[in-house]
């Protein structure tokens, strides 16, 4: 082992530096292929404030990746913590938006709000889950999620807590702390062209669903996952091994090339392009066209003008 170790150190060595290119290479490939060039095409202008964005957890406020795309955005906010409603509409102040007060679940209930010291582990469920303490590796870390106060909240479906005027969601985000299984049983017929749900491997709060249920929940759906999580390294010792395990994270789905996902493709295949192009997966979206033989639209044929000229 004592000979084996430096070759180890060596690898690893590369093997960032390596990775340091590559996202140098990736980072190059954004600013070519990113959501500004779509939106500069003249069949984007048609889409202002049309693309639905439903955000399930939206207390942070607008998302980093929407930023190119704003103005062709109307949001539908969601949270379930009263206090932060009333801050939604300053953080949505450039773009058409809907504050909507209720919580998300899988039914009309009336279910208690768990209140933590950090108000974004905030959930409907108790967390108390049998693997909560790998979500930190201290104290002070895991002291977040100690609960502050408790409230009593309505809780409706999806579905049915969808502004009338909106007929389709084009784009979802769900973080609401362990409740994304609940709140996509609650879809009804919505059937958006991304969603972007934050989930975990392990149950963090009492009676959580994990990824791996959520994944087959939508598979049934007609979707796949683009995303899981993030890529993570073995660190240095193995008593650190919060930092290498993935626990909790981002999983983005989107439509497969099943028939379930072809239809949800071609409800509006521009908007399914822009909303694909928005979080970065423009080269995925141009294969699946091109694998499913869809008629390209005039989004889709001048953005890859933009791109042979660029």
């Amino acid at each position: 082992m004592f000979f084996i170790r430096p070759c180890v150190k060596i690898g690893i060595y590369h093997f960032q530096n390596s990775r340091s290119i590559r996202n140098l290479v990736e980072s190059a490939d954004q600013q070519i292929s990113n959501g500004s060039i779509v939106t500069t095409t003249s069949a984007a202008k048609k889409f202002k404030n049309s693309i639905v964005y439903v955000d399930i957890g939206a207390r942070g406020g607008s998302q980093e990746v929407t930023k190119d795309f704003n103005e062709l955005l109307h949001f539908v906010v969601f949270d379930a913590d009263p206090e932060s409603n009333s801050k939604l509409q300053n953080d949505f102040k450039n773009s058409k938006v809907t504050v909507v007060n209720n919580a998300i679940s899988d039914s009309d209930s009336k279910r208690t709000l768990f209140l933590t010291e950090s108000r974004a582990c905030s959930s409907l469920l108790e967390p108390k889950g049998h693997s909560l303490s790998l979500r930190g590796g201290n104290a002070r870390d895991l002291a977040r999620f100690k609960v502050e106060r408790e409230i009593s909240i309505d809780t409706q479906t999806l579905s049915e807590s969808i502004p009338i005027e909106i007929k389709f969601i084009d784009i979802l985000k769900i973080d609401i702390q362990g409740l994304e299984y609940e709140a996509i049983s609650g879809l009804g017929l919505f059937r958006p062209f991304l969603i972007c749900v934050e989930c975990s491997t392990v149950e963090l709060y009492l009676g959580q669903k994990s990824v791996f249920e959520v994944g087959a929940q939508l598979e049934k759906l007609g979707y796949m996952p683009l995303k899981f999580m993030e890529i993570q390294l073995v660190p240095k010792t193995l008593a650190k091994y919060q930092s290498c395990i993935p626990v909790h994270g981002d999983v983005v789905f989107v439509p497969n090339n099943s028939a379930q996902g072809r239809e949800i493709i071609e409800r509006d295949v521009e908007k399914w392009f822009a909303s694909l192009c928005m979080h970065g997966y423009m080269d995925f979206a141009l294969w699946q066209i091109d694998e499913l033989k869809i008629s390209k639209p005039p989004l889709v044929t001048e953005t890859e003008e933009l791109l042979r000229k660029s």
